[in-house]
């Protein structure tokens, strides 16, 4: 008969064990019991709840039935000469050679669908625009990169032709920028040292210039420079800027172009800020009149202004007017009307050119070199350079610094064309950007240049001027070749301060990078300390030795967040089927004896042990501690167990009889009258079907700890090391009776996982998804619950089957005392 129609001996908490429903319906379990006690129970499922048992049972499905059922099979991997077929097929065909002459001339595409009527126009009033821009800021950077003014002429027309033909972007300008002019101004500075100057200019020339020099009292201490020649200085700069675009060509055919992912924006905004301190450093010689030496290498700036500071008594008071009265009229034109007047100006007022010209008329009318001793720019050649192979001096001395300006150049100008590119919605390749930057360089190099990138004020004025495409750029560049052709000699006057000046108020952008910093701070403190120590490591050291310990740090930052990534205990929120944090989510309900435990990192050997501790604290239990306790437990249970056989004469045993008698077995339960009064009367009763196959009796306690699912979803990578700490801690927890399991593991994890024998022994341990593992959980533990739940020990004896006719499909029962065998 139904169990259920007489169950007044069953406890409160079993029949709602019974009565308990999960996942919207759980099904009904039932145990069905004849009256007389002779027939073990059985575990049915009745009627209609076998659907919601069906539909339970195919939800929770494992990762190992999905990927069989679902999975595309791997493609078996290609030989050498496989491979080398394939891509020689794909470079040999036409539509091939069309997309890499497509690819590696960029020009073609964009000529092809210019529009002419509507297009140039606003390329020809933005290349004009760029172009009066151009003058100063190359004049004044190249002063900056200890070059004559003139060089930045050059350098404004032919990196400019060369992108327009292999540049992907469409409005970026190129030429000189403050951060590369520095650079290379602190390669050209070291040869002002008589040992490497000799290396270059030859021992007597050297010792010429040296017994030619007069040195003042106040600086018989100070290092000692030689004025190098202008011409030396040129085939310097060319040599890096020959270096460089052998670089970036080589990074770009290697397809390089991801290396820029590693130099955050929180590290590039602290290394342009700390580079703007030096750029402005570098020019205060220039707007006080002082003449002392460039300071280079570690702690620059420190020492820089340490002889600022000993000269001040030097300063040239009409230097430092004219400085002074030039950095007023920029800043009130750049901000007061450029900048709060930009939504009606078509385009900003260039009140550089107007302050060079104004300069350079005062100082021709005025005679500022001769009546005042103001410095100014001095003879500029007209024409173009001849061009010329440079000689590479001391390669040595700046080998590595090659390197530093290639990536520098390619980070600052790839981060504009990104914005650009996004902002216009068209496609932009960092790997053909690296090809151009290195084919620009190649080409200046022998044309007196030195490294180019993308100016972010140019580029921003060419894009707001209307800019379609890089032919604003040729325009801005036919502009600078008809002032270097003509009239390129009547800036000789040019005092040298007024492009000092230019220099200082354009670092203003740079500085305000300083009001980000609470706003990096509230974001993140990783991101606000790379900030700062880059920016302290580009001031106090230098600026090639800063990037590098920015780079160092920020990856230094990466492993300190994997080690300090934090387990958390995943609950289930109502009504959804979605698992977060207990502690930061509210109405999360959690499975009794079941933790879920959510990890936010990768599993390598550098947080393996790590892994496992977080394990071990968020699911409350260290397989260790447990071991040691349930042995101690053991012994006091056997020492209880002796005092109590001392006391108790009989024992039960069971035997499990087949109806046609053909199979018999006796299971001994030994102390069964311990048990039975310690468990209040009750004795175990097992389903049918359990009972020939094995007998459990769980010695579990209600809510005690038997699952541990781990959430995998955010483990993006697992090492060989990562896996035998996967495996170690299934096994530890398994020594304790306690099962793990794994969910939403990835198909990386699960290549490695398969390739060191992990799933070999633990494949159906791994579940979709968390929801899917707890079911599982829940359905076992429903079936194992239903089939220990225990019947009144009514009787020590119980008589053989009464009705041996009744036709039962299961065992019969048949209990003996132990004294009769």
């Amino acid at each position: 008969m139904d169990f259920y129609a007489n169950n007044s001996f069953l406890s409160r908490r079993q029949k709602r064990q019974l009565q308990r429903t999960r996942m919207n319906k759980d099904p009904q379990v039932h145990v069905v019991l004849d009256v007389d006690g002779t027939t073990p129970p059985i575990t049915v499922i009745s009627g209609e709840e076998r659907q919601y048992y069906d539909t339970l049972q195919n939800r929770c499905k494992k990762t190992a039935v999905f990927r069989r059922d679902y999975r595309l099979p791997d493609e078996p991997p290609l030989g050498f000469t496989a491979v080398l077929k394939r891509y020689m097929a794909a470079c040999c065909s036409a539509q091939s050679r069309r997309n890499l002459l497509s690819n590696r001339f960029p020009v073609w595409r964009t000529m092809k669908k210019y529009k002419w009527r509507t297009d140039l126009p606003n390329d020809i009033v933005s290349g004009l625009t760029v172009g009066i821009m151009q003058l100063p800021q190359g004049m004044a950077y190249a002063l900056l990169a200890e070059l004559p003014p003139v060089v930045g002429l050059y350098m404004a027309f032919f990196p400019v032709l060369m992108y327009f033909i292999f540049g992907t972007s469409r409005h970026v300008s190129m030429g000189t920028v403050a951060l590369i002019s520095l650079l290379t101004g602190s390669v050209v500075s070291r040869f002002y040292d008589p040992s490497l100057a000799s290396a270059v200019l030859g021992a007597n020339q050297t010792e010429e210039i040296l017994h030619n020099m007069t040195i003042p009292d106040n600086a018989k201490d100070e290092p000692i420079e030689v004025e190098l020649p202008d011409h030396v200085k040129i085939n310097i700069a060319a040599s890096i800027c020959l270096l460089v675009g052998l670089a970036q060509m080589v990074m770009g055919l290697l397809k390089m172009g991801f290396i820029t992912t590693y130099m955050s924006d929180p590290l590039i905004g602290g290394f342009t800020t700390g580079a703007a301190v030096h750029v402005g450093t570098s020019q205060v010689k220039y707007a006080l009149g002082l003449h002392i030496p460039r300071s280079d290498g570690v702690f620059q700036i420190p020492k820089t202004y340490a002889l600022v500071f000993r000269h001040i008594g030097e300063t040239s008071v009409p230097t430092l007017v004219v400085s002074l009265i030039c950095m007023v009229v920029l800043y009130i034109v750049k901000e007061q009307i450029n900048q709060r007047f930009k939504s009606k100006l078509r385009f900003p007022i260039p009140v550089e050119l107007f302050v060079v010209i104004g300069a350079t008329l005062a100082s021709h009318f005025m005679n500022f070199a001769g009546k005042y001793h103001i410095k100014t720019v001095g003879k500029i050649p007209p024409g173009l350079p001849t061009p010329t192979v440079p000689s590479f001096p001391s390669p040595g001395v700046y080998s590595a610094d090659v390197f530093i300006i290639a990536l520098v150049a390619f980070s600052q100008c790839v981060s504009l064309v990104a914005l650009f590119a996004k902002k216009h919605g068209y496609s932009y390749d960092s790997n053909q950007e690296l090809i151009a930057y290195g084919l620009g360089n190649i080409f200046s190099s022998f044309f007196s240049c030195y490294p180019y990138a993308a100016s972010v004020s140019r580029s921003s004025v060419q894009e707001s001027a209307g800019g379609k495409t890089q032919l604003a750029s040729v325009v801005s560049a036919v502009m600078v070749l008809i002032v270097i052709l003509s009239i390129g000699p009547l800036f000789e006057s040019l005092p040298n301060c007024a492009l000092a000046s230019i220099i200082l108020v354009a670092l203003k952008g740079l500085f305000m990078q300083f009001q980000d910093l609470p706003q990096i701070y509230r974001i993140s403190v990783y991101d606000f300390l790379i900030w700062v120590v880059t920016f302290l490591a580009v001031v106090l050291l230098h600026v090639d030795f800063g990037i590098l310990v920015g780079m160092l740090f920020s990856f230094f930052t990466v492993v300190l967040r994997a080690q300090r990534t934090k387990a958390v205990n995943l609950q289930k929120i109502s009504d959804l089927y979605v698992y977060e944090n207990s502690a930061k989510y509210k109405q999360t309900e959690s499975v009794s004896g079941v933790r879920v435990v959510g990890f936010n990192s990768p599993v390598y050997y550098a947080n393996g042990d790590l892994f496992v501790k977080q394990v071990y604290h968020a699911a409350g239990v260290v397989p260790e501690k447990r071991l040691k306790m349930m042995k101690r437990m053991k012994r006091e249970t056997e020492n209880e167990i002796k005092e109590t056989d001392n006391e108790i004469k009989q024992n039960a045993f069971v035997t499990v009889v087949n109806e046609s008698k053909e199979l018999g077995s006796i299971l001994s339960l030994e102390k069964a009258g311990a048990d039975t009064k310690r468990n209040g009367g009750w004795l175990p009763v097992l389903n049918g079907s359990s009972m020939q196959n094995n007998m459990v009796l769980s010695g579990s306690e209600e809510g005690a700890l038997h699952h541990i699912v781990i959430d995998m979803a955010h483990v993006c990578f697992v090492d060989s090391v990562g896996a035998k700490v996967l495996k170690q801690l299934f096994l530890d927890y398994e020594a304790v009776k306690i099962t793990v399991l794994f969910c939403c593991v990835n198909d990386e994890v699960w290549r490695v996982l398969d390739e060191t024998g992990f799933l070999a022994e633990f494949d159906d341990r791994i579940y979709l998804n968390v929801d899917d593992a707890v079911n599982a959980i829940m359905l076992q533990s429903v079936i194992q619950r239903a089939s220990e739940i225990r019947i009144p020990a009514v009787s020590n004896e119980y008589k053989e089957n009464l009705r041996p006719d009744a036709q039962e499909s299961d065992s019969l029962l048949e209990l003996k005392n132990e004294s009769k065998l």
